[in-house]
């Protein structure tokens, strides 16, 4: 799966690469600040996810020709199907944790970054069961579009470890 990905996102990378010029050459300033603005970015997008505002989200997803998510379980989704992959599943939520274990970004230019993080996060529906992932790393790709950072492309890998809620014990009469 992980070399699917990595063909998949090559030539991405290969034609953003391809197009800079030497004379965009980015200074470590600029390079540090680009880094805090789509720090800020993702920082706020999982805030808003931890707050169950999957809709709310979407300010920080821009709808482009090149939109992919690839998804833990395999799955492929478009933009519209996030969206609506992202509503369904968080009205599904009665909470959700995260702590951010690592984190980097690449500055590709000066308007695009790669992130990558890893995350232990923690669902509990509202059925009661709780899905874990002590380990869920994320690979995104920011574009800047109209002086704002969106994320383009992201990409998720991890497995889940389910907790279902045990149903009490009833006698029966």
């Amino acid at each position: 799966m992980k070399a699917t990905i990595l063909a998949a996102a090559l030539p991405l990378l290969f034609s953003v690469g391809c197009t800079s010029r030497q004379s965009e050459q980015l200074t470590q300033q600029q390079t540090d600040k680009i880094k805090s603005e789509v720090k800020a970015v993702g920082d706020s997008l999982m805030a808003r996810f931890a707050r169950l505002d999957g809709p709310g989200t979407f300010q920080f997803y821009a709808n482009t020709p090149h939109w992919v998510m690839f998804n833990a379980d395999g799955t492929q989704w478009d933009y519209e199907t996030t969206r609506k992959g992202m509503t369904d599943s968080v009205s599904a939520f009665a909470s959700y944790k995260y702590h951010t274990l690592h984190e980097d970004y690449w500055v590709v230019n000066k308007d695009m970054v790669i992130g990558a993080s890893v995350i232990k996060d923690e669902y509990t529906m509202k059925s009661g069961d709780k899905m874990t992932y002590d380990q869920h790393a994320y690979t995104v790709i920011f574009e800047r579009i109209a002086g704002q950072w969106k994320v383009v492309w992201s990409q998720d890998s991890g497995t889940p470890v389910i907790q279902k809620t045990v149903a009490a014990h009833r006698p029966r009469h």
